[in-house]
Formats: C-alpha cells, structure tokens, sequence
C-alpha cells in the first residue's frame, strides 16, 4: 500500500530526531497521562498487540507489565529504530500496516493504539483500522485507545477567543473526527468498560498557559507542562471533558 504524506513524515522523523524519548511526540507530560491509563487496564498474562509502536519507547514499558507484546509499525525506520534501541525480550518489533494487516499473530489479549487513527486519511480508513483490530481480539479482548478528536479542538478555541488567544490549529498531517462518530461506531462491537481524557491538561496547557506567556511562546512543551502534570493526574473532573484534545477508552470486544 503507497504511503501517505504523514507516514513518509513519520518514517523520516524516525531518524530526523535524536531524542529517543520525543521521537513519538514531543509532549512527554502527556504521554505520562497517555501511559497511566494504559497500565491501569494491563493484565499479566495479556499478550498485546501494539498498533504503531514508532520507536518502541511505550513498547519498552507495556512489556514489564505483560507476557508478551508484538508491536508493529507502517514507518520501517521506525522498527528500525526500536530493534535498536530497545531489542526484543518478551516482545517482537516488525513491519506491518493497520489497514492491510499481514503479520498479525492473533488472537491476542489486548491491543493497544494510542494516536494511531489520527494518522490514518480518512473516517473510512479509521473504521477499516478499528474493524482489522476487532478481528485480531479473542472474544472479550480489549482494546485500549487514545485518539484526538476535533471536538477538543474548536471547544478550546473557543475559549481562547474569548481570552483573545489566536486559535489553535490541528497539525496538517492529522485527520480528526468528531468523536460522537467515533463512539457510535465503536459501540457496534464494543463495550465501554472505562473512559479516560485530558480535559485538565489541555485547559492548563492550552488556555491557561498561553495567557500567561501569549500565544507566541507558548508553541510546544516547556517546564510549564511538568509543573502542572501533578494537577492534570489528580484533578481531572468531567467539567473539563469538552476541552479534551484526546479521548482514552477501554472496549471490550462483545462481537
């Protein structure tokens, strides 16, 4: 299958970037907030499957907490890279791709896809990754997923407006769609057993943190995101869920 312009961005970030730990986002706060939900849904007998490991840094953690994972990526320097910098214990690392699966050796416990589908091009293609991931569980799997939904987007934009901060804008090589779509498609073969979001963390971030330093330093991670990482663990009421850039979900496979 020929690569779209985000994966031959990926596949060249893979070897742009020389930090390892920032290779698969650059925001290390949240992926610590990503990572938290994830274990607390990890059993340790799951063998996993991890749908676009990048450069295996969540791969290196997710298998100190299970028997097994088998971890794949579309970028091949990504898999590359993981080979190399982590090697493969209880774990496998290979080329593979979501929407046309072939070295999948299922069924498996748990899969796990974090900002995976915003990559994809398309609501179409996003269905077609869920529907190969349904597949690839034992009756009664999960699935953990985290993904970004454009609903997070234009409420904190609002918001921002309001504080006469410019809008944010959604990165070009992302396809983000509502998340009430995403649920009703995810509720034909899929229980919801726990739900997780970064209401808080985005509000800090991304209204409160601009307002304070303006718009134009406040364009990627800084200290500011570590020092508020204590409150987004711990305070994260419902209030705050329309602001949520992202949207964590344990599914249970009931079909």
């Amino acid at each position: 299958m020929s690569k779209s312009p985000t994966d031959t961005y990926w596949n060249d970030r893979a070897i742009r970037e020389r930090d390892v730990s920032t290779v698969n986002i650059a925001d290390v706060s949240q992926r610590e907030l990503e990572t938290e939900f994830l274990l607390k849904h990890l059993e340790p007998g799951d063998r996993v499957l991890e749908v676009g490991c990048g450069n295996g840094y969540l791969t290196n953690i997710l298998r100190r907490y299970v028997a097994h994972v088998d971890a794949f990526d579309f970028a091949e320097n990504m898999v590359v890279q993981a080979k190399l910098n982590h090697g493969e214990a209880n774990n496998r690392f290979f080329h593979d791709n979501v929407l046309q699966p072939i070295s999948w050796q299922g069924p498996f416990d748990c899969i796990v896809c974090v900002r995976v589908l915003i990559n994809l091009r398309n609501f179409d293609e996003q269905n077609t990754a869920v529907e190969n991931m349904r597949k690839a569980l034992r009756p009664g799997g999960r699935l953990l997923l985290i993904e970004g939904y454009i609903d997070g987007f234009e409420e904190l934009n609002r918001l921002r407006g309001q504080g006469g901060i410019d809008p944010l804008s959604p990165a070009r090589i992302n396809y983000y769609c509502r998340l009430g779509e995403m649920k009703v498609f995810l509720e034909k073969s899929f229980k919801t057993t726990a739900e997780f979001h970064t209401g808080c963390f985005d509000f800090l971030t991304r209204v409160i943190y601009p307002s304070l330093v303006g718009a134009e330093n406040a364009t990627g991670y800084s200290d500011f995101h570590v020092k508020i990482l204590p409150i987004a663990k711990n305070y994260n009421p419902d209030q705050f869920k329309s602001l949520a850039r992202l949207h964590g979900f344990t599914l249970v496979r009931t079909l």
